[in-house]
């Protein structure tokens, strides 16, 4: 096995799940730390050799109970300081939903809501930017 002498990233994925026909967006309760209780993107950590891609649909799935598909890349999210724990990049999806859907809270989260893109709540980490890169709010 190779051993690297640079540090190297966590990778991680965020999903924005928008609502076109009511304008919200879907967001979690945090169940855990960091920013434990607070609301976020639905999104987790990538496992060894999954697509980032897979690793949102499968974190979608495990956090709100929704199969959902069509993503289309927002962007990557890299900046210093993004995560408390350190290092991580993740890599932002975007789903355009036109049916109306029932989210349920899952493995890490205690809630899962659609928020009213008028109405968002404070958000964690810098998911807010991610919010603004899919176009959604300024």
């Amino acid at each position: 096995m190779y051993h690297y002498d640079y540090p190297r990233p966590a990778l991680s994925t965020d999903a924005v799940v928008h609502d076109v026909r009511e304008n919200r967006i879907l967001l979690i309760r945090r169940k855990n730390e960091p920013f434990k209780g607070q609301w976020a993107l639905p999104g987790g950590f990538v496992e060894e050799y999954e697509l980032p891609a897979d690793a949102c649909r499968r974190e979608m799935k495990e956090e709100t109970n929704l199969d959902l598909t069509g993503e289309k890349m927002l962007g990557v999210f890299a900046e210093k300081g993004r995560d408390p724990r350190g290092w991580m990049v993740s890599v932002s999806f975007y789903f355009c939903l036109k049916e109306q859907l029932s989210p349920r809270a899952g493995s890490d989260s205690s809630e899962a809501l659609w928020f009213p893109l008028t109405e968002l709540p404070d958000l964690a980490f810098d998911h807010l930017k991610m919010v603004q890169a899919a176009g959604l709010i300024e």
